[in-house]
């Protein structure tokens, strides 16, 4: 099997400026040598050809384990999109599944509660190993989920953090309560459900809010 034909195959398949992760590669070219069973030599081949390729200016990598395909505009190459990294890297991946959520003084920007506009983005995320990390390439702080992110339960537990407010970013908002309903609406919340995301997350400064907002 030639594994330099393979690797160039599932790079042509993405367009410019899409971030393209290594890990994908592997497992790409793995399962078209599933019986290979030198599959220790076929990743250190990757590598290999992932860095000549890198060296011909096919692809750039600007970030660890992920490359992608250069735009050249009128003004010289343009960089890899940030937001399109993030969201790959740390919210949804290329199949849809949901893997964290976005928290902190964005969020509450964008939904009207404060106006305070922050230079980093606040992600709880599957991703996160640890307690908290900071990415510096990405400005963006991940935090470990107390449970695991599911396209199912993502919604509630970005709802409960809204509430939760552990960063006591100051509501400016004078209807933040009907904010607050109105994302119950329009995310289709099932009340019931959120209390018991609550419990399971055992927070009981949310459940406390949440008996309030019931009343």
């Amino acid at each position: 099997m030639n594994i330099c034909k393979l690797v160039l195959e599932y790079i042509e398949q993405y367009p410019k400026d899409e971030p393209i992760f290594i890990e994908d590669i592997k497992k790409y070219v793995i399962q078209q040598c599933e019986n290979d069973n030198k599959q220790e030599s076929v990743l250190k081949n990757i590598n290999v050809i992932l860095n000549r390729l890198k060296n011909e200016g096919i692809i750039k990598a600007e970030y660890k384990g992920v490359y992608y395909k250069p735009i050249i505009s009128m003004f010289g190459e343009v960089p890899l999109n940030t937001n399109k990294l993030r969201k790959l890297k740390y919210l949804e991946d290329k199949d849809g599944n949901i893997k964290g959520y976005i928290v902190g003084a964005k969020l509450f920007n964008k939904l009207g509660l404060t106006t305070l506009v922050p230079n980093v983005t606040d992600i709880v995320t599957n991703e996160c190993k640890y307690h908290k990390q900071y990415d510096g390439r990405l400005r963006t702080y991940i935090t470990k989920p107390k449970i695991e992110i599911t396209n199912e339960n993502y919604r509630y537990l970005q709802f409960i953090d809204i509430l939760d407010n552990k960063d006591n970013i100051y509501i400016e908002a004078q209807n933040a309560d009907e904010i607050l309903y109105r994302i119950i609406e329009e995310c289709k919340l099932d009340f019931e459900k959120i209390i018991k995301y609550a419990r399971e997350t055992n927070n009981r400064k949310v459940l406390d809010k949440l008996f309030i907002l019931a009343r």
